[in-house]
């Protein structure tokens, strides 16, 4: 084995004497002083654990195989490279380490010399690809550097968090590593390759989105007195999509994990993704689907036609409008009316219990007769509502939701909006540039839903369509 692996093997033993002596012969007399070996203990076993790992990937891109694994590799890409011998890189793994590595790299010229500057990057180290090895950070260290970002409330928080684990990392290398996760995650996505795991197959399942709130930076014209380019911090509404499988008392199951995702794009992108994720869980297979979400129009605008290019059947859908937005404009109905609170409390409770048996033309009626011959605007508008939504479209129709076992409010997705968005993205003096707040939301989504590890899974295992 060569010079590096001896090397690695030499400071391994080292720290495992140093790890044995203090068990051996370590004592502690507090709090303070066993609060103190423990750290120690803990340092020096991600230390030797890290020195162990690099000896793995010493052997692994030495073995005699690799070298074919490579060439299968390179054949398989859509453009062709030509090898342009070894090269040492390092590799990055807690407790401080550092691998070099000799690996074999590949340049889409036979020499890259006399290529132009914008062309210099035309190469990659298909060894490393292999292994999930992506800007010198192993997959195992990148994933925690991921999900420590998006779960905590900074990248400088994370930066705090990494180093009491082992790993010290700027925030400006840190955000490299996020950046690079959510490139590749839209990649697979571009290319139709990202599936979340799990079967829908004869299931409940229920399919909602809905919009949070994020201050953008955009550029502006000109610069200011320092020289700085102007921009404008702009609220923009990201969105997310959620589905899930309800149980038989209409709660979240526990056997299947929710998909959740989002995008900073158009509607049309966002129903796109949806789309595809609905397809790829042959959504035609299960027992029911329901649709159900606010009043928004760019959701029930596309919500029709994405039940007809699903295929759905009309007895195996349900659309539906939350329960508690269509009470809040029963609400703001009887407020604007001339009856009394009592009166009004009760008028509204009346109609509450008939919106749950399904009594959409009584409601409807009633609403008529509370606002008279001339109504507002607003009552106009609120009538209107459930007009098209309750008798037009049959979105109100609770009961029926009920019967089956379904939620009748959009709830879990207002939730997902609170969880990934708002405690993570939004804030006033926040601003972000549109991709990494893309970027930062649909990594929080898929963390939070529990699909992370299926998530870092899919990032590191870069097959040839993907690597370019």
């Amino acid at each position: 084995m060569n010079a590096e692996y001896h090397r690695l093997k030499d400071q391994a033993r080292q720290c495992w004497e140093e790890l044995e002596s203090v068990a051996e012969i370590g004592t502690v007399k507090s709090p303070i002083d066993a609060a103190g070996c423990e750290e120690q203990l803990v340092e020096m076993g991600i230390r030797l654990a890290s020195l162990a790992f690099g000896m793995v990937l010493v052997r692994s891109v030495a073995d005699r195989q690799s070298k074919d694994r490579d060439q299968k590799f390179i054949k398989a890409l859509p453009k062709k490279f030509h090898s342009q011998g070894k090269r040492s890189v390092s590799v990055s793994l807690r407790a401080d380490v550092k691998v070099s590595l000799s690996v074999r790299y590949f340049h889409r010229l036979k020499d890259p010399s006399r290529s132009r500057r914008k062309n210099k990057r035309r190469g990659l180290y298909p060894t490393l690809l292999r292994l999930g090895i992506h800007g010198g950070w192993t997959p195992a260290t990148a994933a925690r550097m991921v999900k420590s970002a998006a779960l905590l409330g900074s990248y400088e928080e994370a930066t705090v968090m990494l180093e009491a684990e082992g790993l010290k990392v700027s925030v400006n290398r840190l955000r490299e590593v996020v950046a690079g996760t959510g490139n590749l995650l839209r990649k697979l996505e571009r290319s139709g390759s990202l599936c979340p795991a799990g079967s829908v197959a004869g299931k409940r399942v229920v399919v909602t989105t809905d919009g949070g709130r994020v201050r953008i930076r955009e550029k502006r014209r000109g610069k200011t007195k320092k020289g700085r380019k102007r921009f404008e911090a702009a609220w923009r509404e990201p969105r997310l999509i959620m589905i899930y499988v309800v149980d038989e008392e209409g709660r979240q199951s526990a056997d299947f994990r929710p998909i959740i995702d989002g995008s900073m794009g158009s509607c049309d992108e966002l129903f796109a993704l949806l789309l595809a994720y609905l397809e790829g869980l042959e959504i035609t297979q299960a027992e029911r689907v329901q649709f159900v979400a606010d009043g928004a129009a760019w959701i029930w605008k596309r919500v029709p036609k994405l039940i007809a290019a699903l295929g759905l059947k009309d007895e195996q859908v349900q659309q539906l409008i939350d329960y508690w937005h269509a009470v809040e404009y029963l609400g703001k109905l009887a407020e604007s009316s001339s009856l009394d609170k009592p009166r009004s409390k009760q008028w509204v409770t009346t109609q509450k219990k008939r919106l749950l048996r399904g009594e959409i033309g009584s409601v409807v009626s009633a609403i008529d007769q509370l606002v008279g011959r001339k109504p507002t605007k607003d009552q106009t508008t609120w009538l209107n509502y459930f007009i098209t939504h309750g008798i037009e479209q049959r979105r109100m129709d609770y009961n029926t939701a009920k019967t089956h076992s379904m939620p009748i409010g959009s709830g879990a997705i207002e939730s997902a909006i609170r969880r990934i968005i708002n405690l993570r993205v939004k804030g006033n003096a926040i601003y972000w540039l549109r991709g990494n707040a893309e970027t930062m939301i649909r990594l929080r989504a898929w963390i939070k839903a529990g699909r992370g590890e299926e998530l870092f899974a899919q990032t590191t295992c870069v097959t040839p369509q993907l690597a370019l």
